[in-house]
């Protein structure tokens, strides 16, 4: 018997009691050669549903059309998401366009050869509104009221071709931008007691686990937005980085992504990762065979490989008798801000995959070396931590900046990084751990865990807890009379035997407890990646907690100031306004700092003095690198602004702290010093004058003069590369890739040589021999080094510049669309 054969052939109420709306719109569908739905508000849940068998009637040359809206922000952008992923362009999807009008129309229209039907009523595209909530829905049959199905066509017809607009890339990223999680739908959303739909009652494990059918698991919400991004990527580039809060799913979406490669490498520079990322690949695709290569374990034939970076970045494995250069199809690098590190290193420069994706949680580059240029500056996808809260794949969080007298200013500072010995000392005293203890009485809940600076500092804070009858564990590589092994304190804190983890690090990464209600920070922030990173330990969701609350004991550190903007997602080391007041933190979570901490702010970044931090993010890198950072490496690796590295030019701020070289010194007060200065503050509206001198600079030696020839060929072959197309996009550039020589030596005359000519000290042009010429001042001190410097001047202006062209052009769509 068919299915829906208890569907009646004439009109029907549907209640969602003896038959579910969703089983009627699915022999609907299947059956109709024109489908036209009116849906206020589309959620994925409802889409998950009806999916499949919308495929199916596109597959059978069904013609289909949806107008929906963002009426109250309900639409879920993954909910379109998903439409196009699977439906592409053969659905035409519009969007309601008048954002002052109320949109709340839900109606269903089929057409076939035979027969017609409407459905209308009080279902929107949700699993609640077609599975199993109170709705009356009436169904309408053409062959009973002819007369009526004119109306509704030619109404349908009007709004979806006149009053909407084509929902293309832009204007759901747009959308998807700004989206939060409406409260109205939110409380439907989490009332399900189905569990059909993730909700706060469910880990983001048990919510994939949710939309399991068989073996299959699917991903859901930023999941989807960003393996659409991927598989748009994957057209132009071969390596992509998502940037995705701790808590919302990293591995899962490469587990979808990598699914239709032959070979897949997971790397990962933790065990615990390893281990996760398998046990998640597995239900994602359990037709594939699995294997690990590690310490004890090297398998090397199966077609999904689990590595310890450790390991597989050894010499003596990266070769053709463990593994040629394109064994693997798809690479995944896990926790991407490690990758300057020399095993991540090898392993990146040695395997050539299809497509490389890395993965972190890290939004600010101030730790994260170097991590945008492996993945050839193509960031993917994004979500940070506030916007996960907002979206509702991560609880809110209460958090309680607690003041401690704690002096920072009697321990030595070095190198942006405390004394490990003073500060130890500092903060194990009796009279701080009493302090935690009283505001852990007050706001701890069921399960914590407390990020300690030492091994010593855990031990001592675990033994003042014990003593005060909280049942507690250290969790560290070191010995003490309250230390347990890892899988042990985590099972005993799941099971209510322990209340406190004391740790040190070790949980900042590829730990997951997500029934983790209370987080404690006993130690300054001297991280913001690794903050945000043991923040993210208590944000997953569980069936046990609806928040988590986070104690913050706070003294007179460096960074302290830092954290109100920390906390609302906003760069805290960005040069605009760092005011501690006036801040939006996420919706839904309380941020609370002791009034004597709102002073100790003001005096602390009365100090905050620019010079020091730019000296302090300096030193923090060069001893990161292992070498004196380069003008890219500031660019890269820190979030201060370049510039102000460089406001009277490089040479002068090495020269503040001895770090110039011999060579280096000689150059001080010449022209040398003053060509590099003038290559710094170099005038760039377009990026034309960048190939001109990379010109000079051609097979790493310093060249007296370059021909017009010479220049137009390098700007030929500069252009060709797709990266900087973002610089032709004027009216006269339209058919630059088609452009011959003679054009580009013509463009390079008029344009960069011409400008060169007028406002550089060190270039003249002989228009005779059509010949851009050197100072001899400068060519006759050639040297590597001062090559190396001009390199290094001009990989970073053309960084620079390129981004701000790519942002602009960003802006100028976004004005254009709203």
């Amino acid at each position: 018997m068919d299915k829906y054969s208890n569907i009646n052939d004439s009109c029907a109420l549907i209640t969602n009691t003896d038959i579910s709306m969703s089983s009627c719109l699915k022999q609907a569908i299947r059956k109709a050669n024109t489908i036209r739905i009116l849906a206020a508000f589309i959620m994925e849940s409802g889409v998950r549903l009806i999916i499949d068998d919308l495929k199916y009637a596109i597959n059978m040359g069904a013609r289909v059309q949806i107008l929906t809206g963002y009426y109250l922000g309900i639409t879920e952008p993954s909910a379109l998401y998903l439409l196009k992923m699977y439906l592409g362009d053969s659905a035409e999807i519009r969007i309601f366009k008048h954002k002052d009008i109320s949109f709340h129309p839900k109606t269903y229209i089929f057409e076939n050869e035979k027969s017609s039907e409407i459905y209308i009523g009080s279902s929107n595209i949700s699993a609640s509104a077609l599975e199993y909530g109170v709705e009356w829905n009436y169904r309408i049959v053409k062959d009973e009221s002819k007369g009526i199905f004119t109306q509704f066509y030619e109404n349908f017809d009007e709004l979806f071709y006149d009053h909407s607009l084509v929902l293309n890339d832009e204007i759901l990223k747009n959308y998807s931008l700004g989206w939060k999680k409406n409260k109205f739908s939110q409380q439907a959303f989490n009332s399900n007691s189905k569990n059909i739909l993730p909700s706060k009652s469910l880990s983001v494990a048990e919510t994939e686990e949710a939309y399991q059918v068989g073996n299959k698991i699917k991903p859901y919400g930023a999941q989807i937005e960003a393996l659409y991004y991927l598989e748009l990527a994957r057209n132009e580039v071969t390596k992509g980085l998502v940037v995705m809060a701790t808590g919302v799913g990293k591995t899962y979406l490469a587990a979808f992504d990598s699914k239709k490669y032959k070979k897949i490498l997971f790397v990962a520079h933790r065990e615990e990762i390893l281990t996760q990322a398998y046990n998640s690949f597995k239900k994602v695709m359990p037709e594939k065979s699995f294997g690990m290569f590690k310490e004890n374990v090297k398998d090397t034939d199966a077609d999904v490989i689990f590595a310890s970076v450790q390991s597989i970045g050894k010499p003596k494995y990266l070769n053709d008798n463990w593994f040629k250069c394109d064994y693997f199809d798809y690479i995944i690098f896990d926790e991407m801000h490690h990758i300057a590190a020399s095993s991540y290193n090898a392993v990146y420069n040695y395997f050539k995959p299809e497509f490389m994706l890395g993965l972190t949680a890290t939004p600010f580059r101030m730790d994260n070396k170097d991590i945008f240029k492996y993945c050839d500056d193509n960031l993917i996808y994004e979500i940070n931590l506030k916007e996960a809260i907002e979206r509702d794949y991560l609880v809110p969080f209460n958090y309680y900046g607690i003041y401690d007298d704690t002096d920072y200013s009697e321990i030595d500072f070095k190198n942006g990084k405390y004394n490990e010995k003073e500060l130890e000392k500092a903060l194990s005293t009796r009279k701080r751990a009493e302090l935690v203890l009283k505001y852990y009485r007050i706001y701890g809940q069921m399960r914590a865990i407390a990020f300690c600076s030492s091994i010593s500092h855990a031990n001592s804070m675990t033994e003042s807890f014990v003593k005060a009858g909280v049942p507690s564990a250290s969790v560290h590589s070191g010995d003490g009379e309250f230390v347990q092994e890892r899988s042990k304190a985590i099972s005993n804190l799941k099971a209510g035997e322990l209340k406190v983890l004391f740790v040190v690090d070790i949980f900042n990464e590829g730990v997951d407890i997500p029934d983790i209600d209370t987080i404690l920070f006993l130690r300054p922030t001297e991280s913001y990646s690794i903050f945000l990173q043991q923040l993210g330990r208590g944000l997953r969701k569980s069936e046990n907690k609806t928040f988590v609350n986070v104690l913050d004991f706070i003294g007179n550190y460096k960074m302290a100031p830092n954290l109100p903007r920390l906390l609302s997602g906003k760069n805290p080391m960005a040069m605009e306004s760092r005011s501690t007041y006036n801040v939006e933190y996420p919706e839904g979570c309380n941020v609370q700092f002791d009034m004597k901490l709102m002073d100790l702010f003001e005096e602390l970044k009365k100090n905050d003095k620019l010079q020091y931090r730019l000296e302090a993010e300096f030193f923090r890198l060069k001893e990161q690198l292992g070498v004196r950072p380069s003008r890219m490496d500031l660019y890269e690796g820190s979030d201060l602004p370049t510039r102000e590295f460089f406001k009277n030019g490089y040479l002068a701020f090495l020269k503040q702290y001895n770090e110039l070289n011999d060579e280096e010194n000689n150059w001080l007060g010449t022209d040398v010093e003053k060509f590099l200065l003038e290559l710094e503050k170099m005038n760039l509206q377009k990026l034309y004058k960048i190939p001109v001198i990379l010109t000079f600079v051609e097979g790493g030696i310093l060249h007296k003069k370059a021909s017009v020839h010479d220049i137009g060929e390098k700007m030929m072959k500069f252009y060709k590369n797709p990266q900087y197309a973002i610089d032709m996009k004027d009216e006269g550039s339209k058919d630059y890739l088609n452009w011959s020589i003679d054009k580009y030596k013509k463009l390079a005359i008029k344009m960069p040589i011409n400008f060169i000519n007028k406002s550089s000290k060190f270039f003249n042009y002989d228009e005779i021999n059509k010949e851009l010429i050197l100072e001899d001042s400068i060519v006759n001190m050639s040297s590597k080094s001062l090559v190396d410097h001009v390199q290094d001047i001009i990989q970073y202006r053309l960084h620079n510049k390129c981004a701000k062209l790519y942002k602009n052009d960003m802006e100028k769509k976004e004005d254009e669309n709203n």
